[in-house]
């Protein structure tokens, strides 16, 4: 299916894009319901229009491909932790007052 080999192969494009639709970070939870709705939204950027059962095949093989990856770790079912340091936050330090 062109829609799986498409996703896994620009899985960086995809994080991307779920990172700008979907607050996202280094550690935070990702749900299964939130993957797909960025998965549709962004297979339909590229003019793919999967029907609901090839978009559940793309989506668990995506999922797949990101767990194997260490991308996306298991917390339970339909819910995962993002492990993608390019998203990590800067460390909160002491303010810096000026002063007058």
């Amino acid at each position: 299916m062109k829609e799986i080999e498409f996703a896994l192969s620009n899985k960086k494009s995809f994080l991307e894009y779920f990172h700008s639709k979907f607050p996202s970070f280094h550690l935070s939870n990702v749900f299964y319901r939130d993957l797909r709705y960025a998965l549709k939204y962004y297979l339909n950027s590229n003019k793919f229009s999967p029907s609901d059962a090839e978009l559940e095949a793309v989506l668990r093989a995506l999922i797949k491909e990101m767990v194997t990856d260490g991308i996306l770790k298991p917390v339970s079912d339909g819910v995962w932790t993002l492990n993608y340091s390019d998203y990590r936050t800067k460390t909160p330090g002491k303010p810096v007052f000026k002063e007058q």
